[in-house]
């Protein structure tokens, strides 16, 4: 049977046996079949119990498809990336991993590899080079404007290179500038000054001018004829204009004038007859009158130019000219290699060569970084560089053992080697569970594990409860039990919702659940009066009852007219109102006199009246202001304050003084019940006015807007409601159950939104596995699912954080062991660099401070998983030593311990230490303990959590820049630095930054959801994750639960309960401490300038940070001993104050 690559599971079920492969390559899982026939096992075949979900039994163990986990792969995780990944990108924990030049969500995005230098910006993957730079990646320095004359461009400076007149090249000098070796030139072509009037650079300071024009610079304007005209000529406008008798380009022509004829030929400007022998020599010419000519047997023509010479009728050339007149300048040497003569006598090489007559071989396209022309046009390259021409970088020394040499010179090594040059042998697949690898390529193994790589556990301590060991090291434990060793009773189905299974393997259930597996969410308190608990653990409670636990009884129908509902379920109503729900008007006080009560009324019998018809009154009705006396009409007497004397009575001197009356009256009846109090004037009862009483008037008031008329108030139609006019009408009405408030806005139910409660919540992607949308894309989750669309399984236990004094030695030891074995992985190394390269980029603004850090621990916690699963971060919680943080246990010099204070240096104690660890960057960890400051204290952290959930941004702020910033930078060293990342201290202390936002959510579900508005977009670098997905701890990235345990010390929980208790403001004005000077310490100073906290938000934090939390001296409070007890040392404050007022509560 032919092999399959990259196998990663294969399942065999035997008789008729189908193999199924399932292989990863970049586009994800895949599968394929080989039918092997019928094949009989020879050996006993072992059955998985319980039965394997979504995969196959193999050897009594499941072997999960792709996209499942767990023992009985019941448990999904993400394997695909939604939307997929672009431009060759891969697939990894469900987000792309993309290939350089790439970036974004889905590698979308071109991006410029390598990155773009000397401030360049990458735009559609091609660098833009700012002005001075070119190059791919905006690499070299360049000239503007461009170098003539020969210069060449040198660190962006033009300049005349020097040269040596030997055949090897050399570099530059220049005073100030540094030798350039890798940029060889060839003989000089330049000068110091500009070439004149169109002359071009040929060699060090030497021009070619164009013709009427010589000088070294051509700077000198010559005779325009060249040659100079001969016999007399006369140059004009460039040509000789010759004497008669003489012809030619410079008059060096005799001529014959008139022309000769029959055969004659002009000898020295007369026509003469040739004569020519029989022989093969010529014979001088003899006339009559004429000497011989016996030197020019024959004579050339057209004459010979540039010093050539007639011999037989043919020119002899000067060297340095051919052609039929020695018209053709030639070049001396020959032209070699193809190279043409110009007319000046010059070769014209072809491409790939050079040289006075093309005898030298170029290279072509020009040796690069210092490489070296030969004379076999090819380069000969500088140690570190190759190719045709030294373009590419090698690898020096040469990569080892099969390694290649990638472009940018570094080694590309096999599988099974690292190092710079692939010199070290590694071993592949990397030794697991602690093993090292030794210089042979094998993996020394820690105890307990063995095989090639460590991947095969041991069975140490031996399986209990009838587990046996398979040949993987594992117990496979029988069913009920669990643990490395079987040692654990285990629940099934398993315990849900935080659910521990106790050693009976019965779920002991978290508060709120309940059920064999605590699947079922209970209601605390109990439901009462018959309410039933719905699956959220809220109570729905019987028709009658209401309240949180429907403890409270309810009228039904509702107490109308101010009634109130007693705890029996009726109504206790108003004054003046009465009925089984206050629906009746009644009279108070009762109808006097025979008067029945009707409509809250009293009907009064003939001749009484009054509000309840206690007054007798007359019939017909009294009028002109007499007023009805038991009875009867009488005209009301009114006291006049003048008296007079009447006659005495016997026997006394003074006259007897009696009060004098005057009579007053109407002129006509006060209405409705008035009376009159004055000539004309009546007195009204309540509801009515005017000189008369005869008109209505509306009480209270008509509010907002309202007019009484007939005594009831008139409201304005769609706006207010009410007898008077006091209720604010909805419009359009509230829908769906809505209720209007007395603002006159809708309040909704859920899950209904909008102004009148129209709109249904629509959640996209659609809610999986049951789910139902109560937000915009928000997803109530049945029962063991979870996520934004409940797509995720809930994992049956959260990881547990807690704090480090709280580990075990062995738990610290392993944790700090892990983390420093983590830290040599790429994975960790490119997390931990990632924070410095977006450190500016918005991670440290408020809409993604507190999200995108709790997405990096988790990363963080990930990859630590990945190398030992037993590993979970710690928090150092720096309130409980606020006092003398730098005395704390954790900065011990023990190999479980952090170390301590490097002084502004490298950190020479602990597992840390400088030789034994050494940052990403590059150098070793370095701290400089702020020892003249503390750190925030307790009483500090809880004012900043008691902040109410409608000043979110001020939690934030406080929590960014008074707590995270100024611990950063009392720690300082490389925690007050871009590569803060890099140091081990800091996720102790972004941990216990993010436990902090969790005892805050945890304080109600508004708490729990606040947060800006910026919720949904994605965050910076997160591999597309927004602050929506961060929020609940419980679904996390992945299905992830997390869970922070509280500090256990007694210190601590005496703490906690005190501080529940005790309102900040009681404690402000009680409890003393030590001042703390947070905003003019260093710390502060330097951590709002390095995490660029705006000059608006100092201002608010200014403000905010002066709030009083504690009475600011701290008058030495004595414990029982007499001396401060060793928890206010460290605290800060005064611990037993602030625990005697909690118990006085």
């Amino acid at each position: 049977m032919s092999s399959v690559s990259n196998v990663t599971l294969a399942a065999c079920v035997f008789m008729t046996v189908t193999c199924l492969v399932y292989s990863s390559n970049a586009q994800g899982p895949g599968i394929g079949s080989i039918d092997l026939g019928p094949i009989e096992p020879d050996f006993p075949i072992r059955t998985c119990s319980p039965r394997c979900e979504n995969g196959f039994c193999v050897g009594g163990r499941c072997l999960c498809q792709p996209g499942f986990t767990g023992r009985t792969c019941s448990n999904t995780i993400i394997t695909v990336c939604y939307g997929g990944c672009a431009n060759g990108g891969t697939c990894r924990y469900g987000s792309c991993s993309c290939r350089p030049g790439y970036s974004g969500s889905s590698c979308q995005i071109p991006s410029c590899s390598p990155s773009c230098a000397n401030g360049g910006t990458c735009v559609s993957g091609k660098c833009r080079c700012r002005s001075g730079y070119s190059g791919s990646y905006c690499q070299t320095r360049v000239c503007t404007p461009s170098c003539r004359n020969g210069q060449i461009c040198i660190l962006g400076q033009c300049r005349c290179p020097r040269f040596l007149d030997g055949p090897e090249p050399l570099g530059i000098s220049e005073p100030g500038v540094p030798e350039i070796d890798l940029v060889p030139f060839y003989p000089a072509v330049c000068c110091s000054r500009s070439c004149l009037n169109g002359g071009t650079c040929i060699g060090y300071n030497r021009c070619r001018c164009r013709s009427g024009y010589s000088g070294q610079y051509c700077q000198t304007k010559v005779p325009s004829c060249l040659p100079s005209c001969a016999n007399g000529g006369t140059c004009v406008s460039g040509q000789c204009r010759c004497r008669s008798g003489y012809s030619g380009g410079y008059c060096q022509t005799r001529v014959c004038t008139p022309a000769c004829q029959n055969g004659q030929i002009c000898i020295l400007g007369q026509c003469l007859c040739p004569r020519f022998p029989d022989g093969p020599v010529p014979l001088g010419i003899s006339e009559p009158g004429v000497p011989e000519i016996d030197l020019v047997p024959f004579l050339c023509a057209p004459a010979c130019r540039n010093g050539g010479t007639c011999s037989n009728g043919k020119c002899n050339c000067r060297t340095g000219y051919t052609g039929s007149y020695c018209q053709t300048r030639t070049c001396s040497p020959a032209c070699r290699n193809g190279g043409l003569c110009t007319s000046y006598g010059t070769c014209n090489c072809r491409s790939g060569y050079t040289g006075s007559y093309c005898q030298t071989r170029t290279c072509s396209p020009a040796c690069r970084y210092g490489g070296t022309c030969t004379s076999y046009g090819t380069c000969n390259c500088r140690s570190g560089y190759t190719g045709t021409y030294c373009q590419t970088r090698t690898c020096s020394p040469a990569c080892r053992n099969g390694g290649t040499c990638t472009s940018y010179g570094t080694c590309n090594c096999r599988s099974g080697f690292s190092g710079s040059y692939c010199q070290t042998r590694t071993c592949s697949p990397a030794c697991r569970n602690g093993g090292t690898c030794t210089s042979y390529g094998t993996c020394n193994c820690r105890s307990g594990f063995s095989g090639s790589y460590c991947q095969t556990r041991t069975c140490s301590p031996a399986c209990r409860n009838g587990g046996t060991c398979t040949s993987y090291g594992t117990c496979n434990c029988r069913s009920g039990y669990t643990g490395s060793y079987c040692q654990t009773r285990t629940c099934s189905p398993a315990c849900r919702y935080g659910g521990t299974c106790t050693s009976y393997g019965t779920c002991n259930c978290r508060s709120g659940y309940t059920g064999t597996y605590c699947q079922t969410r209970t209601c605390s308190p109990a439901c009462r009066n018959g309410g039933r608990c719905t699956s959220y653990g809220t109570c729905i409670c019987r028709s009658g009852y209401t309240g949180t636990y429907c403890q409270t009884r309810t009228c039904s129908p509702a107490c109308r007219n101010g009634g109130t509902c007693t705890a029996y379920g009726t109504c206790n109503c108003k004054s003046g109102y009465t009925g089984t729900y206050c629906q009746i008007r009644s009279c108070s006080p009762s109808c006097a006199n025979g008067g029945k009560c009707v409509s809250g009324k009293c009907r009064c019998t003939y001749g009484y009246g009054g509000s309840y018809c206690q007054t007798k009154v007359c019939r017909p009705s009294c009028q002109y202001g007499q007023v009805c006396i038991s009875g009867r009409c009488q005209c009301p007497r009114f006291l006049d304050r003048q008296v007079r004397g009447l006659p005495g009575r016997p026997g006394s001197q003074e006259p007897e003084r009696l009060p004098i009356y005057r009579p007053v009256c109407c002129s006509k009846s006060c209405l409705n019940g008035g009376t009159c109090i004055g000539y004309n004037r009546c007195k009204c009862r309540s509801g009515y006015s005017g000189q008369y009483c005869q008109t209505k008037v509306c009480s209270p008031a008509c509010r907002n807007g309202g007019t009484c008329r007939n005594g009831k108030c008139v409201c304005k139609k769609g706006y207010y409601t009410g007898s008077y006019c006091q209720t604010r009408l909805c419009s359009p009405a509230c829908r769906n159950g809505g209720t209007c408030t007395p603002y006159g806005t809708c309040n909704c139910r859920s899950p209904y939104t909008g102004s009148y409660c129209q709109l249904s919540p629509t959640c996209y992607p659609r809610c999986e596995n049951g789910g139902t949308c109560i937000r915009n894309n928000r997803c109530s989750c049945p029962s063991g699912f979870t996520g934004s669309r409940c797509q995720n399984a809930v994992q049956t236990a959260c990881r547990v954080r807690m704090e480090i004094h709280d580990m075990t030695q062995a738990q610290r030891q392993l944790y700090i062991d892990t983390y420093k074995t983590a830290y040599g992985q790429p994975a960790l190394r490119t997390l931990l660099r990632s924070h410095a390269i977006n450190f500016a980029a918005g991670i440290h603004t408020r809409n993604q401070f507190l999200p995108w850090h709790r997405w990096f621990i988790l990363e963080l916690e990930n990859i630590l998983l990945a190398v030992n699963s037993n590993v979970i971060l710690p928090y150092w919680d720096w309130t409980l030593h606020s006092a003398a943080p730098w005395s704390a246990p954790l900065w011990g010099s023990a190999s479980h311990w952090y170390g301590g204070d490097g002084s502004g240096s490298c950190v020479t104690t602990g597992p840390f230490r400088s030789g034994q660890f050494s940052l990403v960057s590059g150098g070793c960890l370095r701290r400089d303990f702020d020892l003249t400051e503390t750190t925030p204290s307790a009483l500090v952290v809880n004012d900043i959590l008691s902040t109410p959930v409608s000043s979110f941004n001020d939690f934030e702020l406080r929590v960014r820049g008074e707590l995270h910033d100024t611990v950063h930078c009392r720690i300082h060293g490389t925690m007050c630095t871009l590569d803060a990342a890099e140091s081990p201290d800091f996720f102790l202390h972004h941990v216990f930054i993010d436990k902090l936002w969790a005892d805050y959510q945890a304080r109600s579900t508004a708490h729990h959801d606040a947060h800006f508005s910026s919720l949904g977009s994605a965050m910076t670098a997160a591999g597309g994750h927004s602050a929506q997905d961060m929020i609940d701890l419980n679904n996390q990235p992945g299905g992830v639960c997390v869970r922070y345990e509280q500090p256990s010390s007694s210190t601590a929980r005496q703490l906690r309960r005190a501080l529940s208790r005790v309102a900040p403001s009681v404690i402000a004005k009680r409890v003393s401490c030590q001042p703390q000077s947070l905003d003019v310490s260093r710390a502060v100073q330097q951590g709002q300038e390095l995490f660029r906290v705006s000059a608006s938000e100092r201002s608010r934090l200014s403000s905010l940070v002066s709030k009083q939390v504690c009475r600011s001296a701290m008058p030495g409070q004595a414990g029982p001993s007499g001396a401060r007890t060793t928890a206010t040392a460290n605290l800060g404050f005064d611990l037993n104050t602030l625990v005697s007022l909690a118990n006085a509560k």
